[in-house]
């Protein structure tokens, strides 16, 4: 299949910043190819744009050069466009599970806000290791420890002392699917209150009790950034994550997200709703 313009467009521009990437932490070619084990000559054609460029290398090229989550995000969004998905971000395959949490890793470091909606799962930068190794089962991931890993890394982003400011609307429906055991059901909801504690976090719930004011089916979640850099959306289906940067989608989600923040309980009755969903896990435990 012929590339189209913007794909070989965007393969140059991915192997000149690859490149420069590598030339910033003064390693040759060879000393890279080396420590991946490929042939040299598969680095300079990256670098050259000449060929398409597999996400898997560039990530595999981002680790081993240690690029800061600001550049890894920008190199991944080159790989998108170079590989003719621009409208996608993470297909949700047993291989791409732990690529998107890492992907993940570096919005949620590079943001300075962030708004996220989510009816059915703890966040994952929320979950203890029981709960976020079960949701990778789950999901099929093939690495369950790097998986769970990968979802700490998140909560030390959130618990650091640059963390952006999160405002999060959680359903109650993430209090009450369990997918633990009661008692590490409790534990990982005594993890929410500790975490909602914190003074960049605003945490609101939508009660049960609470009449709905707006229906939103999928998690999602917007990302601001400092300076000139636009803010991005994600939208999380079952099968991919949908990258939005245009101003009226990203408006849509900002729209939907203040509904849904507006029904929600305030972030003390927030916080003793889940209080009390983590005494009735006790209760049965």
């Amino acid at each position: 299949m012929t590339a189209k313009p913007t794909q070989i467009a965007a393969r140059r521009q991915l192997g000149e910043e690859l490149r420069r990437l590598r030339m910033s932490v003064s390693r040759t070619g060879q000393q890279v190819a080396a420590a991946l084990g490929w042939h040299q000559s598969k680095v300079s054609r990256i670098e050259a744009g000449k060929n398409l460029i597999r996400v898997e290398d560039v990530e595999a090229l981002v680790g081993v050069l240690d690029a800061p989550p600001d550049e890894a995000r920008r190199l991944f969004d080159l790989a998108a466009v170079n590989v003719g998905e621009p409208g996608s971000w993470r297909n949700s395959s047993r291989s791409g599970l732990t690529r998107r949490q890492r992907d993940f890793i570096a919005l949620e470091a590079s943001a300075v806000g962030i708004l996220h909606y989510q009816p059915v799962l703890v966040p994952g930068y929320m979950q203890t290791p029981e709960y976020a190794r079960r949701i990778a089962a789950m999901a099929g991931a093939s690495d369950l420890d790097r998986a769970v890993e990968q979802r700490q890394a998140r909560r030390a982003t959130l618990e650091s002392d640059s963390a952006p400011s999160y405002r999060i609307v959680l359903l109650e429906t993430a209090l009450r699917w369990r997918p633990v055991p009661m008692e590490a059901m409790a534990e990982q909801l005594d993890q929410v209150v500790k975490l909602a504690r914190r003074s960049n976090v605003d945490l609101r719930v939508v009660s049960f009790d609470i009449e709905q004011v707006a229906y939103v089916q999928h998690p999602f979640m917007v990302f601001d950034f400092a300076g000139e850099i636009h803010p991005e959306g994600l939208v999380e289906t079952t099968t991919q994550d949908l990258k939005v940067k245009d101003a009226n989608s990203l408006g849509s989600l900002r729209h939907y997200f203040d509904q849904l923040s507006s029904s929600a309980l305030g972030k003390a009755d927030s916080l003793a709703l889940v209080r009390s969903v983590a005494a009735s896990y006790r209760d049965r435990a």
